[in-house]
């Protein structure tokens, strides 16, 4: 009886400095994403610095949420993080632990909801690029009438939330389909490769295999895929440009990542989706390569191409129709 007083004092105390478990590399990785947006995201998406930037980090069993943009409710109020300069705020996890994906989480609001890098990406530097990717969707998102302009596609069948675009029945086991479509990105490497004096003949033959892809598919079919491109597509261009753009960061001595190689290793990645192109097995995953192969296209073909980009109907096709060759 004699130690029953202070044993449950000591008990209490112990319970008081029970704290939720964030990864300590978790913090310092969003502030370096953060970092680059406010700096390096700018020289390539002019803005992208200003976008609301709430990231979700979904732990093992709580999820954080950095830099909320609005009461975060159902959350409680944890600490500011010394690396984003940001509010933390806490809850029980909800989302998957390997999810990577940008949506209105919380709040109604674009949210970044990311699983660790060992559970989606792998390397830090990887991660960090699919931050970015992320935070890419947000400033997507966050444009005037974007909401609108994805409804005016007519897509999404009735379902109410997001997962129309997951799910919408492309003919991806077509086997016309998926030769069409082979063709179209071996034309787009090609031309991503061809010499400047033979980039028209090459964009030339690209567009030709372009429409010929296109052409078999169904008006909605077309904004689908034509929406994937623009959406999905230029987001994974955006890791490599901004990887690109943050290679003097590290030059710099800014930050311990190498950015070079982390840039050479997403280019090559999308050459050699392109080379290897599989509709049917890759199934939605297709558009990203393609997507982003465009857009590196269009750095050659049409170097101020990002300031039309917003304004192009959700679709990449005008861009790439109406530039030239340089």
């Amino acid at each position: 009886m004699g130690f029953s007083v202070p044993m449950l004092t000591l008990g209490l105390s112990l319970a008081l400095w029970v704290q939720p478990a964030l990864p300590l590399h978790i913090a310092p990785l969003i502030g370096e994403a953060r970092s680059i947006a406010g700096t390096q995201g700018d020289t390539i998406w002019p803005g992208f610095g200003k976008i609301p930037y709430p990231v979700l980090f979904v732990g093992k069993d709580n999820s954080f949420l950095f830099c909320p943009a609005g009461a975060a409710k159902g959350f409680t109020s944890w600490h500011t993080d010394p690396f984003t300069k940001c509010a933390i705020k806490i809850r029980k996890r909800v989302f998957a632990a390997n999810l990577k994906a940008t949506f209105p989480a919380v709040d109604g609001i674009s949210t970044v909801v990311i699983g660790a890098p060992a559970q989606t990406e792998g390397s830090h530097a990887a991660w960090i690029a699919t931050l970015l990717h992320e935070h890419f969707h947000q400033m997507q998102m966050g444009q005037p009438g974007y909401y609108d302009a994805v409804k005016a596609l007519d897509l999404s069948g009735g379902e109410g939330g997001g997962m129309w675009m997951l799910d919408f029945p492309f003919p991806y086991a077509d086997a016309t389909t998926a030769k069409n479509f082979a063709l179209m990105a071996h034309k787009l490497a090609a031309a991503l490769h061809s010499p400047v004096a033979d980039l028209e003949t090459a964009l030339a033959a690209y567009r030709t295999a372009r429409q010929r892809a296109f052409v078999r598919l169904s008006p909605r079919e077309i904004r689908y895929g034509e929406f994937q491109l623009w959406q999905e597509g230029v987001a994974r261009y955006s890791e490599i440009a901004l990887a690109e753009a943050a290679i003097e960061r590290a030059r710099r001595g800014q930050s311990p990542y190498d950015y070079s190689a982390l840039a050479v290793n997403l280019r090559t990645r999308v050459l050699e989706n392109l080379e290897h192109f599989d509709l049917t097995q890759n199934k939605r995953v297709s558009f990203y390569a393609l997507g982003a192969g465009e857009a590196l296209l269009l750095d050659r073909i049409r170097p101020n191409w990002r300031t039309q980009y917003f304004h192009t109907g959700l679709a990449m096709g005008p861009l790439i129709y109406e530039a030239s060759a340089r």
